[in-house]
């Protein structure tokens, strides 16, 4: 059962919604708010309380934690006036942010965190909702290190591999790297094989081969045998993908570092978008390979 802590959540989409029903799994007595209602009452028949508002949620936790779509959203509810959960947090209070936004947005949330007496951590997530159903996600954590320490229950609840990166908006960055990489492996890797599929190789001998071979990755692995089944039901989706991507461009535009790949990752992504994938997980960039190559990745029925 969870300790005495009074937890709050914010964010109840793809992931936060495993997230959530984790906490309550473990006896944590939990308050939600999201701006969907239909989500807003399914917590409620599994016994979590509903709030009206960002404020209200902390107001009545010890621990907030949030998985949201993007740096707006995230300033929103924790910094808006008069509802965000700053507040309503009092001090001594802990808030832990899951999701993916610039390093800026976490340190600025960080400093009104401080001012407040309250502790913040950023804490971006590799995995998808499977993982977050089954607390096996991996925490990318920033901030201070006694906060981490004071963490760690709740995120050991949630992952099953937790890194403290450093300071605040540490995670964010490592994040944003980790997605750079793992949105141009997903890409090179439905370039090659739609490639591999038009030059004759049926498409589950190439799938078997390559899986095996030097040129694998985690996403290969993962994503590609959902595209053979032309099964693209979001995990992660081509639109996080290409905000993502964006979000790591500006870092390196703040530093002044190239980043091709990533530019044009995040152009080929933004095509898929405008075409019809954005909802859809982000392998369906292998459509726009197999559109240009008039062939399809796919199981062959014998």
């Amino acid at each position: 059962m969870g300790d005495n802590k009074r937890l709050g959540f914010i964010g109840l989409g793809l992931m936060g919604n495993g997230m959530a029903r984790l906490l309550i799994k473990a006896g944590y007595a939990l308050t939600v708010f999201d701006l969907d209602p239909d989500k807003m009452n399914s917590f409620k028949a599994l016994g979590a309380r509903l709030a009206s508002s960002p404020k209200e949620v902390g107001a009545k936790s010890d621990v907030v934690l949030s998985s949201l779509p993007d740096s707006k959203s995230v300033r929103d509810v924790y910094l808006g006036l008069p509802e965000g959960v700053l507040q309503g947090s009092s001090p001594g209070s802990l808030l832990i942010d899951f999701s993916t936004v610039d390093p800026e947005t976490s340190r600025d949330n960080y400093k009104a965190a401080v001012e407040k007496k309250v502790k913040y951590l950023d804490a971006p997530v590799s995995g998808g909702p499977k993982e977050a159903e089954n607390g096996k996600l991996v925490i990318l954590v920033g901030g201070d290190r006694g906060a981490f320490e004071e963490s760690k229950p709740i995120l050991d609840l949630l992952g099953s591999t937790i890194h403290y990166a450093g300071p605040s908006g540490s995670g964010n960055i490592v994040k944003l790297v980790n997605n750079m990489m793992s949105m141009g492996n997903v890409l090179i890797a439905a370039e090659a094989i739609v490639l591999g599929v038009k030059a004759g190789m049926d498409s589950q001998t190439l799938f078997n081969i390559l899986r095996t071979s030097g040129g694998r990755s985690a996403h290969l692995e993962k994503r590609f045998p959902n595209a053979l089944v032309r099964n693209f039901e979001p995990g992660f989706t081509v639109d996080l993908a290409k905000k993502d991507l964006t979000l790591a461009i500006e870092m390196a535009k703040n530093f002044s570092v190239p980043v091709l790949s990533a530019h044009l990752s995040q152009q080929l992504y933004s095509v898929s978008s405008a075409l019809g994938n954005g909802k859809k997980d982000c392998v369906s960039i292998i459509n726009l390979f197999e559109s240009w190559a008039g062939v399809k990745f796919q199981e062959v029925k014998k």
